[in-house]
């Protein structure tokens, strides 16, 4: 008879578990949106409550106020699961993650719906639908019952900025902020509206004028959002003739100039006496060495700091005037 009373307690458990955790995307009438709402914030105050009694030592300085949002941002860091551990807890957290996801995949075509609006820019559907989706979640967490408005309603406000967010980062090599998004925005009706009204593209100046912001910040803005071009990209439909091609190698001119400057060096350096070449090597690093100190140069030379200074002077005063009587630019050897 235990054993029998033990398996049927254990059906019961994992049929409990499973009507936690499976979540149904019907649509909620008014009243069960409330009811559920209602049902959310009970099981999330209590949830509070249930935290600061079993661990006051640990959580009495951090108690949130009686607001959606401090309470659930109290839950998400505190709740953890080793605090799940308490039995009551761990119920309570279980209810509340039932409620939050039963309201949102009843509104997940509000998600859904809301991020079609934004599929023009260059982020996947399913990156917006992702954005839009967390978005509801956190209106779902900010709203508070005692509004007399619907979830739905407050959740659109909040998903829509969520996605403005994801695009302004996103969808543009320079980050942009939602603000500079509805400047792009901006700028795109009106060019379009003049576009249309005369019969020709505006000009920078006109736009700068009909947006109300200077020349300076519309070309910063618009040269941010250009589309980026691939260097693997053709030229012509017509020929196989790629942009990488027509790129200066920028590599060889560098090393072109590093092996003139070096030889010019050496040329001008045979003018010099074996000393003061050697403290220009050892001060510079000219053959790969690294550079020292004045005091490490007159510890190796068993000379004084002074006097290789003296020396260092000397042999670069004789490098510019060698250089002035060639015709070269004394600066170009110290570059």
């Amino acid at each position: 008879m235990k054993t029998a009373r033990r398996k049927r307690s254990g059906q019961s458990a994992k049929v409990d578990d499973t009507a936690l955790t499976t979540f149904s995307s019907d649509l909620l009438t008014p009243e069960e949106e409330r009811e559920l709402l209602t049902s959310f914030w009970d099981c999330k105050s209590e949830l509070v409550r249930v935290l600061l009694r079993h661990y006051p030592n640990e959580l009495r300085a951090v108690r949130p106020p009686l607001e959606p949002w401090p309470m659930a941002q109290f839950i998400r860091e505190h709740c953890t699961e080793d605090r799940c551990d308490v039995i009551a807890v761990r119920r309570l957290r279980d209810r509340y993650v039932h409620y939050k996801h039963r309201l949102a995949s009843a509104n997940i075509r509000l998600a859904a719906h809301v991020a079609k609006r934004f599929r023009h820019h260059s982020l996947a559907y399913s990156d917006l639908l992702q954005e839009a989706v967390c978005g509801l979640m956190q209106a779902i967490d900010r709203f508070d019952v005692s509004h007399g408005t619907r979830l739905a309603t407050y959740a659109t406000w909040w998903i829509r900025q969520t996605l403005q967010i994801a695009v302004a980062r996103q969808s543009h090599l320079v980050s942009l902020s939602p603000h500079h998004l509805q400047e792009l925005g901006l700028l795109q009706q009106e060019s379009e509206a003049l576009a249309h009204g005369g019969k020709h593209l505006p000009s920078p100046q006109e736009l700068a004028s009909r947006t109300g912001s200077s020349l300076e910040h519309l070309t910063h803005l618009q040269t941010a959002t250009r589309t980026p071009v691939s260097l693997n990209a053709v030229l012509d439909d017509d020929s196989d003739f790629k942009l990488t091609e027509a790129m200066p190698d920028t590599g060889t001119l560098v090393m072109q100039e590093n092996n003139e400057r070096q030889e010019a060096l050496s040329f001008l350096m045979e003018n010099l006496r074996p000393r003061e070449r050697k403290v220009l090597d050892l001060r510079f690093g000219l053959t790969g060495n690294g550079t020292h100190s004045l005091r490490q140069i007159g510890h190796l030379l068993r000379i004084s700091k002074e006097r290789v200074r003296q020396i260092q002077n000397r042999a670069l005063e004789k490098l510019k005037a060698n250089a002035e009587r060639v015709g070269w630019e004394p600066t170009l050897l110290l570059e």
